[in-house]
């Protein structure tokens, strides 16, 4: 894919890397690419992320995960200065940028970003589904999951499910719950490939997870940059 040239893609999640637990479903697509990964909280001990990124009653917030796999919820407002920060530092040395998270941002940089919560949207919106069931990791997520998934199909239903703390047998649960959806979409990147299978197997619906959305929209973006590269010989 790459023809022979060097592309470094930097990876950076709201919580602190590295994230095994996610580029296990995306480094064996990229072998071509030296993937670096960034935390927007690397560093910072876990008394000082609750005291100063958890979110206030009723603010946006996203799910992460630490180090150590602790899961923390954190204020959008808040690590979004800690995402544009990290951005600024990282995109003079990399070729692409893609946020672990599929929550809405808008961060500035010279280096093109992928924002998982785009292409997923772009994804299920191609298949134009009769009806969507939504599991998102946060029940403070539904009302947001309810207006990006309703303007492209009726919603058969929203579960929700920690990737970090939840049950197999409560995953099982909520597929079953949206067996009636057209397809199934996992709204965050913390559900794994397994539990896509888990959803799939259950429901017997088509389900889409956004990890493997970021790796066809990073193959799509490095394709597209070796055309740049090379029109510019």
């Amino acid at each position: 894919m790459l023809e022979g040239l060097s592309v470094r893609v930097a990876f950076i999640t709201l919580g602190q890397s590295p994230r095994d637990d996610i580029m296990v479903d995306i480094k064996p697509y990229l072998e071509e690419v030296e993937c670096v990964e960034y935390g927007a909280l690397d560093g910072l001990p876990l008394n000082r992320v609750v005291k100063e990124f958890s979110p206030l009653p009723n603010e946006v917030s996203y799910v992460s995960r630490l180090r150590d796999g602790t899961e923390v919820v954190l204020s959008k407002s808040k690590i979004s200065v800690r995402l544009q920060s990290l951005v600024s530092l990282v995109e003079g040395s990399v070729d692409l940028i893609v946020i672990l998270c599929t929550g809405d941002f808008n961060l500035s940089s010279r280096t093109p970003i992928i924002y998982p919560s785009v292409e997923l949207v772009r994804a299920v919106r191609k298949l134009s589904p009769s009806s969507i069931g939504v599991i998102v990791p946060l029940s403070s997520q539904v009302v947001m999951a309810r207006n990006r998934w309703g303007g492209i199909a009726s919603i058969a239903g929203i579960e929700v499910w920690s990737p970090y703390t939840g049950s197999a047998e409560d995953l099982a649960n909520s597929a079953l719950r949206l067996r009636h959806a057209d397809i199934i979409v996992m709204d965050c990147l913390g559900y794994s490939l397994k539990h896509k299978e888990v959803v799939r197997e259950v429901s017997g619906r088509r389900t889409i997870v956004p990890r493997e959305v970021v790796v066809s929209a990073i193959k799509e973006a490095l394709i597209y940059s070796i055309k740049e590269r090379r029109a510019q010989q």
